[in-house]
């Protein structure tokens, strides 16, 4: 069986191409291939891929017998406006169609793309699933009258590779850190406009988290570099954050901050790895958290209040969160000054 994979890849996001193996793993095939903007990038991250295709046209005289669409939070209005016209033209081929494990946003902004053509498709469905409660609500927002299968973020199961983690860090003690060396506090942010001013605006809060891994190295935690969007640079994200809140902490695999390396070694598994020798995780990436919770590592969720991205992975996995883990949400406006009396 031919299987054509649909998701954001090839962007530079590790946590989509992670969800692209576990597709494969949840639908076994004797040949895959991928829609992505990056090819090279995204059959480095995800072996078992036999090619990538850049568009619909190109997916569909592949001839796959079966589509799986998913891949990261790709429930978005210009992934479906985008594809839905080419799973129907599959569809009538005989092409199984399944979406898996999406991420589905909020889509009654602009319901153009709802028309008869995609009705037919989701009423067509092999099958339907969704990695969170929020997603399904955000199908029946919607009006389509099938309800998904919940998967819970199954991207969590994925093994981690720790090549990477020892060639940087040295082997593991007993402990699970670093033989002789500090505890080690894994750090991830990202730096969008709207988590600056958080982190400005609420700098008391951040400090009063971090105040508890005093005497930590951090390994910093990189799982974006956007090949278009300097606000989903991670590299300049942990650069910033260690400069206004850590400055004087160690750095225990400084190789991670450098772009060339990344570019060259970080996959999806690799990551993990590293994220699996930390004694604590602070992060804004919903996927490194995913990481940390799959390793049985405490993570602490730092974000913009305002944003449920992090808070609705933290909810749906509450039952496997590390002990000691939790969500911190941050204001990016200041408090209203206390009215005198």
């Amino acid at each position: 069986m031919r299987t054509a994979f649909l998701g954001a890849y090839g962007y530079g996001n590790l946590g989509d191409e992670l969800c692209l193996i576990e597709a494969l793993q949840s639908f076994p095939t004797a040949e895959a291939h991928a829609f992505s903007v990056n090819a090279a990038w995204t059959l480095r991250c995800v072996p078992g891929l036999q090619g990538c295709f850049p568009d619909g046209e190109a997916m569909l005289a592949l001839a796959p017998a079966r589509i799986v669409f998913g891949g990261g939070m790709f429930g978005v209005v210009d992934a479906f406006r985008y594809w839905m016209p080419f799973l129907a033209r599959a569809m009538a081929q005989g092409t199984e169609i399944h979406l898996h494990n999406l991420g589905v946003a909020w889509l009654l902004k602009d319901r153009s793309w709802l028309d008869a053509t995609a009705h037919h498709v989701f009423a067509n469905l092999a099958s339907l699933s969704v990695r969170d409660p929020l997603s399904a609500e955000r199908l029946a927002e919607a009006g389509l009258a099938r309800l998904p299968r919940l998967t819970f973020f199954p991207e969590a199961r994925i093994a981690p590779d720790p090549d990477l983690a020892v060639a940087l860090l040295g082997p593991p003690d007993l402990g699970g850190a670093r033989q002789g060396g500090p505890p080690l506090l894994g750090l991830s942010i990202i730096p969008s406009p709207l988590m600056r001013d958080c982190l400005r605006h609420d700098a008391a809060r951040v400090r009063a988290v971090l105040a508890e891994f005093a005497g930590h190295a951090v390994v910093p935690i990189v799982s974006t570099v956007h090949i278009d969007s300097a606000e989903e640079d991670d590299l300049t994200g942990a650069a910033d954050f260690l400069r206004d809140f850590l400055p004087d902490a160690p750095i225990a695999a400084p190789l991670l901050l450098d772009r060339a390396h990344w570019q060259a070694e970080m996959t999806p598994r690799r990551l993990k790895g590293l994220i699996a020798r930390c004694d604590v995780l602070v992060t804004q990436r919903k996927h490194n958290a995913i990481h940390a919770i799959g390793a049985g590592v405490r993570v602490i969720g730092l974000h913009p209040l305002i944003d449920n991205s992090l808070r609705r992975t933290f909810v749906t996995l509450a039952n496997d969160l590390p002990k000691g883990s939790r969500c911190v949400g941050l204001d990016e406006v200041p408090p209203p000054e206390p009215v005198a009396e």
